[in-house]
C-alpha cells in the first residue's frame, strides 16, 4: 500500500567511508547575514568568496549541504557534507511545490532543486538543462509513496569541490 510522506529536508544517505564528506570552510566562511537551516545547499558568493545558501534557479556550482543551521556571523566556520562523486544525499521528490507518486521513471534522470519552505527538494518539473543539479541514484522509498525519499548525486558538472580556491 503506498504511503504519504512529510516533505523533508537534505540527508546525507551515503558516504564513501567512515572519515569522508564532512567539511569545515573556515576560510574564507560564511557570507554575511545568512539564515539557512541545516540540509540547505551551499554556494560561493562570486565576490566575497564566502559560503551563501544557492538560489533553486541558479546556475552555478554546489560546495555541499549545510550540516548544522548559519549563525548568522560573517566569516564563521561553516560545516558541510561535500558534493561528490561519492557522496549520496536523500532527497524529497516533488513535481514544483505539490506532492507527486515515485515512479520507476523517475530514476536515473537528472532534475533542478527548489525551496519548499526551509527545505530543499528535487523538482521532477525542472529539467532545464542548465539548472539541473543531481541524479536520482535510487528510491529510498517504494515505488508509489507520495512525498518519497530519493538518493541523489549531485552532477559533476555542479559540484564545487574546493571552496577556498574558488
Amino acid at each position: 500500500m503506498s504511503k504519504t510522506y512529510e516533505v523533508k529536508g537534505v540527508t546525507v544517505f551515503k558516504v564513501p567511508s567512515l572519515n569522508a564528506g564532512l567539511t569545515y570552510a573556515r576560510d574564507p566562511g560564511e557570507e554575511a547575514s545568512q539564515t539557512y537551516k541545516a540540509g540547505a545547499l551551499l554556494a560561493i558568493d562570486g565576490s566575497s568568496k564566502e559560503l551563501k545558501e544557492t538560489s533553486a534557479s541558479a546556475t552555478g556550482m554546489i560546495v555541499g549541504v549545510a550540516a548544522k543551521d548559519a549563525t548568522g556571523t560573517t566569516g564563521a566556520a561553516v560545516p558541510y557534507m561535500e558534493a561528490n562523486e561519492e557522496t549520496l544525499f536523500a532527497m524529497t521528490l516533488r513535481n514544483g511545490s505539490a506532492a507527486i507518486a515515485l515512479a520507476a521513471s523517475h530514476v536515473k534522470v537528472k532534475y533542478g532543486v527548489i525551496k519548499s519552505g526551509t527545505d530543499w527538494v528535487v523538482d521532477i518539473s525542472n529539467t532545464t538543462a542548465n539548472q539541473t543539479k543531481v541524479v536520482v541514484v535510487e528510491p529510498i522509498d517504494d515505488i508509489g509513496d507520495t512525498n518519497a525519499r530519493v538518493a541523489v548525486r549531485f552532477l559533476s558538472d555542479k559540484q564545487q569541490n574546493t571552496p577556498a580556491s574558488a
